[in-house]
């Protein structure tokens, strides 16, 4: 360790006082001091810091040596004044009060000493705790103020004064004081952590480690969220009635019986409504699938896909795919995010791919029906389109040629229609509308749609 600070001697009758302040420990543990003069060696505790050193001869002048020992061993010593004992010393002060006060502060007073012919020049005043002496300092007045945090909050003290001469000679110890607990506001609390509450609006919670007492219990914390202040007792606290999407800051104190201490602060976002960027869609002839992004705001998102004229699909918030569409259709598409602030939307425009199919006819074995889809008598050939769903000349829009490309747009139920010579034994009462002079009606039975045939990919007109 390092040496002791402050080696003072006072000289008394016959004896003297050795006081001294704490020697640096320099990292390992001060376990006692050592104080020697007067051919005397005295060990004291490590919160011992003032001794009486009797048996000295009155007249004869002394010096004495204060060092700390801790684990590492011995540190150097510091000598003190040279003081000489006398008889002629002071009286000591006849009484001691003491109080402590909320500002950390304690306050010593004593009535003045007789000086029994000589002047007093100063008051030495020792604070003892446990069974140890240590100066708590000096004063040319009858009172001393020890400065907040000299003392240990929380412990008990009591003071003896000695009074000094204009000689250095020093009486004998006071009689000692009331106990006194010092005590001070309290520390900051610390680890204040504060964050979103996802699932409500307005909200912030705070959470932070109890803050050091100092001397007093803590009765409550008074937390203070973007103006709205509130005191709990516990060390966490959700304070609601802000703004959604707002940055606020928090500050926390503890209270004792000494008042409020220090703010800790820090700071905190409310759940925002979420905000959606769509990044793109595709489509096929009867699906949309629209990807998009969603910052939550804090909160927890869940996510929809709407279209006029269908009912929304929910999915995950990244991509969501809507079947069941109506091919070669240009349609709308809201995405909505909602969260506890509120909803976010982002559009994106996708049509539908069309969806073609061939018109099929394939002559038969012989006859008529052999030479069906080759003949073209008054600008008949192959395929037969309806106004309607059945075969009705008098409904009838045109023929198309076998291997017409036709856009499909929806299936209708009707008149069964049997193709097995013509289209590979393919019958259905299912009719598809497709683009031929307007919109008609060309039996499933004579058209193979593309992709794989199946009439489950058009929509029901």
């Amino acid at each position: 360790p390092g040496a002791p600070r402050g080696v003072t001697a006072a000289a008394g009758n016959a004896q003297a006082r050795v006081s001294w302040r704490p020697a640096p420990a320099n990292g390992a543990e001060i376990v006692r001091y050592v104080v020697q003069g007067a051919g005397q060696r005295v060990q004291v505790g490590a919160n011992q810091r003032a001794v009486e050193i009797k048996g000295l001869t009155n007249g004869e002048t002394y010096r004495f040596s204060v060092h700390a020992v801790n684990a590492k061993g011995d540190g150097p010593a510091r000598t003190s004044n040279p003081v000489t004992p006398t008889a002629a010393v002071p009286d000591p002060p006849a009484a001691v009060t003491a109080q402590e006060r909320p500002d950390g502060t304690v306050l010593v007073k004593w009535p003045a000493a007789n000086g029994q012919g000589n002047r007093i020049a100063k008051y030495v005043v020792t604070a003892t705790s446990a069974g140890t002496n240590a100066p708590a300092g000096e004063s040319r007045r009858t009172e001393l103020v020890v400065p907040a945090g000299e003392l240990e909050y929380g412990t008990q003290y009591a003071f003896t004064v000695v009074a000094v001469n204009d000689r250095g000679a020093g009486s004998a110890a006071s009689p000692v004081s009331n106990t006194v607990v010092p005590y001070a506001p309290p520390e900051r609390p610390t680890d204040l952590r504060s964050t979103t509450v996802a699932d409500r609006p307005g909200s912030v919670a705070v959470q932070w480690s109890p803050a050091v007492a100092n001397g007093r219990p803590v009765t409550k914390y008074v937390v203070d969220v973007g103006g709205r202040s509130s005191e709990v007792t516990d060390t966490r606290a959700t304070v609601d009635g802000l703004g959604n999407g707002q940055n606020v800051t928090v500050k926390v104190r503890a209270v004792n019986e000494a008042g409020p201490g220090p703010e800790a602060t820090a700071t905190a976002r409310t759940v925002a409504e979420p905000r959606v960027t769509v990044t793109g869609s595709s489509a096929t002839a009867t699906s949309a699938t629209v990807t998009f992004t969603v910052d939550a705001g804090g909160g927890k998102a869940t996510c929809s896909l709407s279209t006029g004229g269908e009912p929304a699909k929910s999915g995950n918030c990244s991509s969501i795919t809507m079947t069941g569409l109506t091919p070669g259709t240009a349609y709308t598409f809201t995405v909505t995010a909602s969260n506890a602030a509120g909803k976010g939307t982002g559009t994106r425009a996708q049509a539908t791919d069309a969806l073609y199919g061939i018109a099929t006819c394939k002559n038969g074995p012989d006859g008529e029906q052999r030479t069906y889809c080759d003949r073209n008598v008054d600008g008949r050939n192959g395929n037969e389109v309806f106004k309607v769903t059945r075969q009705d000349n008098d409904q009838q829009a045109g023929w198309a040629k076998p291997g017409t490309r036709l856009k499909a747009y929806c299936k209708k139920s009707g008149e069964n229609v049997d193709s097995w010579i013509y289209n590979n034994q393919k019958q259905s009462t299912w009719w598809v509308q497709v683009d031929y002079k307007g919109k008609n009606y060309i039996p499933w039975a004579w058209l193979n749609l593309e992709g794989g045939d199946d009439i489950k990919d058009l929509p029901t007109c």
